[in-house]
């Protein structure tokens, strides 16, 4: 249900934003230098995308990009790690059970140590004086992994803000007349016109003999190809900010079912009601496996 929300083209897309931020101060120093050469022949200039702040911009993306990736790695295998030893001690835990002369006795009178996950060395020295001292600590381990997926998300949203904000801004102000004292001709015709510019990732050589007919043609569809890769970039962060959201939802839905178990609960009742956190793990557990599988493209 959640492949499209962590599609490994939501990554692609996201990763291709940030590119074209980073290779985009060039262009931006050109386009400033030609503003500055127009505007002291007399035209009144309209104000030119903001090349400090996109560069600012495109720094704080590219650290960003990258605590994603590692992000990703920490948070599949984390989060791979947390399914196996839930659903270790859920297998074993109704094995014994089902083994067990007295269904009806408390499970606090269950040997913790005949666990695997007691006995790893991941369990450290977490509490295993009974069977609610394990399932309290893989209460607050699915709360530990709930902690990374809201790293993961704030991430996504830093990238989402920029997106939204600036480089939307950048875009707009493309398709703006270049001064106020001449034509409606979009700023980015202008540019490429006058063969000085041309935008990043668009293989575009501005040196080249172009016609000027070429050039608005080559200018205009640059142009949307922006406004496509704002779309796509947008509907990559939000995919993933649901993907997070709904993360965290399943989480919690498998913390609360681990907290309705209790010392005087009967045996009998906690197998029927136990597994039932699996449900909810379950559904993330494919996720897992394709984000340790992508975090090795970052």
């Amino acid at each position: 249900m959640l492949d499209y929300l962590l599609a490994e083209k939501n990554f692609a897309t996201l990763k291709q934003y940030v590119d074209f931020l980073n290779e985009l101060p060039e262009a931006l120093g050109e386009i400033n230098r030609l503003s500055d050469a127009i505007a002291r022949t007399g035209h009144t200039m309209l104000p030119p995308p903001n090349a400090q702040a996109l560069s600012q911009e495109a720094s704080a993306n590219a650290l960003c990009w990258r605590a994603i990736g590692i992000t990703v790695a920490l948070l599949g295998n984390t989060s791979a790690r947390l399914l196996h030893d839930v659903g270790s001690f859920i297998s074993e835990f109704e094995a014994v059970v089902s083994v067990t002369q007295n269904r009806k006795s408390p499970i606090s009178v269950i040997d913790p140590q005949q666990f695997t996950v007691v006995r790893s060395a991941g369990w450290g020295s977490a509490p295993r004086a009974d069977v609610i001292d394990i399932l309290r600590e893989l209460d607050t381990r699915l709360g530990y992994c709930q902690h990374a997926v809201s790293d993961f998300k704030s991430q996504v949203t830093r990238l989402a803000e920029s997106i939204h904000g600036i480089f939307f801004r950048f875009i707009e102000s493309l398709t703006m007349p270049l001064c106020s004292c001449d034509g409606p001709t979009p700023k980015i015709e202008v540019y490429y016109g006058l063969g000085r510019i041309g935008l990043p990732g668009m293989g575009y050589d501005p040196g080249q003999p172009y016609s000027e007919e070429q050039r608005q043609a080559m200018a205009r569809a640059h142009v949307g190809r922006l406004f496509n890769l704002h779309r796509r970039a947008s509907v990559a962060a939000s995919n993933l900010g649901d993907f997070c959201y709904r993360w965290v939802y399943m989480l919690d839905e498998a913390k609360r079912t681990l907290r309705t178990h209790h010392a005087h609960q009967t045996m009998a009742r906690a197998k029927a009601s136990l597994p039932l956190v699996m449900g909810s793990l379950d559904e993330i557990k494919g996720m897992s496996e394709q984000l340790v599988k992508m975090a090795k493209s970052f």
